[in-house]
């Protein structure tokens, strides 16, 4: 297993770009292509064990990209922490038939604050 620390809000945003994008049927390298950056940054985004995320200068960014109405409709849920450890392990994702791909996805085992907001 593995750990990440990261503030809550970024793990937040990351997490409803996603379920955005699937919704949308928009693949990472299309949203990537929408926000005029390196095919790769949407998946390195979305993966744990990556640096990469989202920057304040991104968020109008992905309103047009997604066909949002406002920023807001990136932030369905107020963050309660400032700082969390996400504890995740990476499982093969499965083909349509029920054998294992070659791609992994993260399992989300435990999520804890490490920092409280406005404490």
């Amino acid at each position: 297993m593995d750990k990440k620390v990261i503030s809550e809000i970024d793990y937040l945003l990351i997490k409803e770009v996603k379920a955005l994008r699937i919704k949308k049927g928009i693949s990472k390298a299309q949203l990537s292509s929408k926000l005029k950056l390196a095919s790769s940054f949407i998946g390195k985004v979305e993966d744990l064990s990556q640096r990469d995320k989202y920057s304040i200068r991104h968020l109008p960014l992905l309103v047009k990209a997604l066909d949002l109405k406002s920023i807001g409709q990136l932030f369905p849920k107020i963050p309660v922490n400032n700082i969390i450890e996400i504890t995740y392990e990476k499982v093969a994702k499965l083909n349509k038939d029920g054998s294992e791909s070659k791609q992994f996805e993260e399992k989300i085992i435990q999520i804890i604050p490490i920092s409280k907001n406005y404490e």
